[in-house]
């Protein structure tokens, strides 16, 4: 009865529950640490870093690299004319809309006239 009493003032004061939540922490964290290093012992060697990583293309000859240089150029310069027919359909949907909002401007003032002729129709 007495440890029983004891188990439930523990309980109580939540240090039990901090305690064991702390120690399943930290055996968690042991296993993780160890299984790491378990790991790494089957990760292939790091690759050596030197000429043999220049990419193919460039160790094939001058050629080549011109020949990847000129389809790089190409691709830069399609996206540059790309980007000026979207910047020209931009400024023509830019003139649009100011000219709808024009448009939209002159009807509200012509039913602004309407409404105050209506009102003062009204009241005569």
């Amino acid at each position: 009865m007495d440890w029983l009493t004891f188990l439930k003032d523990v309980i109580a004061t939540q240090q039990f529950l901090q305690i064991f939540v702390g120690g399943c922490t930290m055996m968690l964290i042991g296993w993780m640490v160890t299984r790491a290093r378990g790991d790494r012992d089957h990760l292939p060697p790091p690759a050596p870093v030197g000429i043999a990583d220049i990419p193919a293309p460039f160790l094939q000859g001058p050629r080549e690299a011109v020949d990847l240089m000129r389809e790089m150029r190409d691709l830069a310069r399609r996206q540059t004319e790309d980007t000026s027919r979207m910047a020209e359909c931009l400024r023509i949907i830019r003139e649009e809309t100011k000219r709808q909002t024009e448009i939209l401007g002159l009807i509200e003032r012509e039913q602004a006239i309407e409404n105050r002729a209506h009102h003062e129709r009204d009241r005569s």
